[in-house]
């Protein structure tokens, strides 16, 4: 395995503002035909039963109302709730400022906000981000409670893919995989229930561009970890949660690279107190990934499109935060209008567009990437920092989105700072089933870290090679989805 230079992650290159970018026109004025034709393969593989009060209409003083008014629908399934729409300009104040909020329904015993709260991408530039709050009901303990930020996996580029835009966004995880799903997308919080049951705060970001306008810096990690810490922050300005500074951040996916970078850049988050990172399948390795220098993971007939679909979300992502890359270096004549698709359908639908279309997938790629995409993708791979608080990775062998060897080698690489890092292996799981087969690791690896517990590890010696551990039993037998 290549280190890019020694076990650190290269140093970021701060970029200028992003402009406003949309569509068809986004893309071509992005484009440059006269560029180098290079980029990246296909078969590169990257990231990526509750009761329910009714719940009453909140806004704060001077916002507009947001019950049913909406401004556009994008992929069919859901409008955009003036609610959604941020203040032009956006006020001058801190990110983690909350903007406003609504209460949706929640739980038995627990009261849930749809919000609205600045955060700030990569660069510094102020953006409004949306997500949700869960708390419990009742008193809360001396000091206040303790506090779970979910971070959701890949949900596509679609203003309409945001998972509080469902009615009842405050739910155990409804897994779009399944025969009980009505979604576009993964909707609600795997284990809330637990989560509240235990007495957490729970907030769960959607990332700025999916709700929200603007494009989403998807897999930009400083962009999408700064909108998690935020949240957070702005979780605590609603009085009834009475959430603490004490944290651990939950993330799956693209929130799986998120959650493990923030156990490393801790600095923005201040003065939130992060107790552990713990992440499913996490897109932690798109560097090396698309560098070609990780073996080939597991595929399916479905896999090739959607590894494809995936690559445009972050070619999309990119383009936005780093406004001197040229797409003609990643996708070809062809790939413009899938590009542009990309900005409008969530992933699942953009996967199947591709694979309905075509048969030769790699004709909207180029065959490989530019030294300057290369940079960038370098910069935003996790592990060549060192963690600065514990890391749980879980990881299914049978994973056809998130590459097994990839996860292997970001663990590999944050063992080299002797920091406590748990890695498990769980046997024939797959990338839509990690979240159940893991749920009893993760739900009691949180419960330590806030109980203050010794964190365990399966890395070596600090200095020694590192070795993934073998794959333990997928736990048997696996509870069925509420519906």
């Amino acid at each position: 395995m290549r280190n890019f230079g020694g076990k650190r992650r290269p140093s970021i290159v701060d970029s200028t503002a992003t402009d406003p970018l949309t569509r068809e026109g986004w893309v071509r004025r992005r484009l440059r035909h006269a560029a180098a034709p290079v980029a990246v393969t296909a078969t590169a593989l990257l990231i990526a039963g509750c009761s329910f009060a009714p719940a009453s209409s909140t806004e704060p003083s001077g916002e507009p109302s947001a019950a049913t008014t909406t401004t556009s629908t994008v992929d069919g399934q859901f409008a955009i709730p003036e609610f959604y729409e941020p203040p032009s300009p956006l006020p001058d104040k801190e990110h983690g400022t909350l903007l406003r909020s609504e209460e949706v329904p929640a739980p038995e015993g627990a009261r849930a906000w749809r919000i609205l709260y600045l955060s700030e991408t990569h660069d510094g530039t102020p953006v409004a981000t949306s997500g949700i709050v869960v708390a419990p009901k009742g008193e809360a303990p001396d000091g206040g409670r303790k506090v779970v930020a979910w971070a959701h996996g890949t949900e596509g580029g679609g203003r309409n893919c945001a998972p509080s835009l469902a009615a009842e966004p405050a739910v155990d995880l409804v897994d779009y995989f399944t025969y009980t799903s009505p979604f576009q997308q993964d909707v609600g919080i795997p284990a809330l229930t637990e989560f509240l049951d235990a007495g957490y705060v729970v907030v769960a970001t959607d990332y700025q561009g999916l709700g929200t306008p603007g494009v989403q810096q998807y897999t930009v990690l400083d962009s999408e970890a700064n909108n998690v810490w935020d949240s957070v922050k702005a979780a605590q300005q609603i009085d009834e949660t009475e959430a603490s500074d004490d944290m651990v951040v939950l993330g799956w996916s693209q929130g799986g690279g998120a959650s493990v970078w923030m156990g490393q850049n801790t600095d923005y988050g201040k003065p939130l107190n992060l107790l552990g990172t713990a992440a499913l399948a996490p897109a932690a390795d798109n560097g090396p990934q698309f560098a070609r220098q990780v073996p080939e993971g597991p595929q399916d007939a479905t896999s090739p499109a959607h590894a494809v679909a995936l690559q445009l979300n972050v070619f999309r992502g990119f383009l936005a935060a780093y406004p001197e890359l040229d797409a003609s270096g990643v996708v070809t004549k062809a790939g413009e209008e899938a590009l542009a698709g990309a900005g409008v359908q969530c992933v699942n639908h953009l996967a199947y567009v591709i694979n309905s279309n075509l048969t030769d997938y790699a004709s909207l790629l180029q065959p490989s990437i530019p030294s300057d995409w290369q940079k960038r993708l370098d910069e935003n791979t996790a592990g060549y920092s060192a963690p600065t608080a514990p890391v749980l990775v879980m990881q299914g062998t049978a994973d056809t989105v998130v590459n097994p060897n990839g996860t292997s080698q970001y663990y590999e690489r944050a063992c080299g700072f002797g920091m406590p890092v748990q890695y498990t292996i769980y046997s024939g799981a797959t990338h839509q089933t990690i979240p159940r087969y893991a749920k009893g690791e993760y739900v009691s690896w949180i419960a330590d870290r806030f109980a203050g517990a010794e964190a365990p590890t399966t890395c070596g010696p600090e200095g020694s090679t590192q070795t993934p551990p073998p794959p333990i039993p997928t736990p048997s037998p696996v509870a069925t989805p509420a519906p």
